[in-house]
């Protein structure tokens, strides 16, 4: 007797830049093959063209929502009538609350909610406290960080950590010029406070004395949101409009990260860093702030390092060693791929 596959949908809040977004497509791409699956959008504005072109080269089933809150609300619950649903997973707050109440009206059998970040205001964690502990059958969480803090925070033992994936690259060996004498280094993120690029430009500012007599960098920080004007008035405020450059509406990421040397992360709070995930990818050597899971992914001294938050000294000590030599950037970008394709295939 054939088996009847089961029905999924798959909840966010949008399709814009963040990595909850891409992961919610990866679930999508990886499901697919094996049962009925629905990707739905809660809202049909901030559109990232390449989640669109990654839904249309998967071929994944979507709809979006209404953006009128009651029209979006009956439409949910339509959908997931017509179409009989035995599973919903959600990846963000929004998406994770307006899906347990539309699930539980309608009957959906399991309901997976989702936390991505080892920090978030206590109205929203609260919210999920009480969907965890109330209506959830599990909460999933895509780091340890986030999973410890939930559990302090009162969740009933219903959290598991299912950490992010990422498409794996071919390994390609980087061809950079030995003897090279400028490094360029790159971080990738939201402008926002999270990502602590004050701290990362200190951290530049500082390398910059340090390095000895023949070395220079070149930084490159890739990405938009509310604190690039802060940004841009503290690169010149510390001297750094020669070595440092802000790209706001980069085209190909990877090629970016391709002609790099090195990556960093000055971040003060992280889930599962997918930015830093695809900068292994690329074979690049880690440097980053002990921030959510950043030390599953950047083994200190193996393939590159972990420092304090906020510590803008270690980070360039930490990156001076990089730097200045060629073939510890090899051996360590050798090692983040290999640690990539080991622990996080999608």
């Amino acid at each position: 007797m054939s088996k009847t596959k089961k029905n999924i949908c798959i909840t966010i809040n949008s399709l814009g830049r963040g990595g909850a977004e891409k992961q919610c497509l990866l679930l999508a791409k990886a499901l697919k093959p094996y049962y009925n699956t629905s990707v739905v959008i809660l809202t049909p504005e901030s559109i990232y063209p390449p989640r669109l072109s990654f839904i249309n080269e998967e071929n994944l089933e979507h709809m979006y929502l209404s953006t009128n809150p009651v029209k979006r609300f009956f439409g949910f619950i339509r959908f997931l009538k017509k179409k009989k649903m035995d599973i919903i997973f959600s990846f963000l707050p929004t998406d994770t609350l307006f899906s347990t109440i539309c699930g539980k009206l309608t009957g959906v059998p399991l309901i997976f909610g989702g936390i991505r970040n080892s920090y978030m205001s206590k109205p929203k964690f609260i919210a999920l406290k009480w969907a965890n502990n109330y209506f959830l059958d599990y909460t999933i969480a895509n780091n340890f960080a986030a999973y410890r803090s939930a559990i302090a925070f009162g969740f009933k033992e219903k959290v598991f950590v299912i950490s992010n994936g990422i498409d794996i690259r071919p390994y390609k060996e980087r061809q950079e010029e030995v003897g090279k004498t400028t490094i360029n280094i790159i971080s990738l993120g939201r402008l926002v406070g999270q990502k602590e690029y004050g701290t990362a430009l200190k951290c530049i500012a500082t390398l910059k004395e340090i390095l000895d007599e023949g070395y220079s960098v070149k930084y490159t920080i890739v990405g938009q949101g509310p604190e690039q004007e802060a940004v841009e008035t503290k690169i010149s405020m510390l001297g750094l409009d020669n070595e440092v450059s802000l790209v706001t509406n980069a085209s190909d990421m990877y090629a970016m990260l391709d002609a790099s040397d090195i990556y960093l992360c000055t971040s003060s709070f992280e889930g599962v860093s997918n930015a830093i995930m695809e900068a292994m990818n690329c074979g690049l050597p880690l440097v980053a702030t002990d921030a959510g899971d950043n030390s599953r992914l950047a083994l200190h001294e193996k393939n590159g390092y972990i420092v304090p938050i906020y510590d803008y000294k270690a980070l360039a000590s930490a990156l001076k060693k990089l730097v200045q030599s060629y073939e510890l950037r090899m051996q360590m970008g050798v090692a983040s791929h290999a640690h990539l394709v080991a622990n996080f295939s999608y």
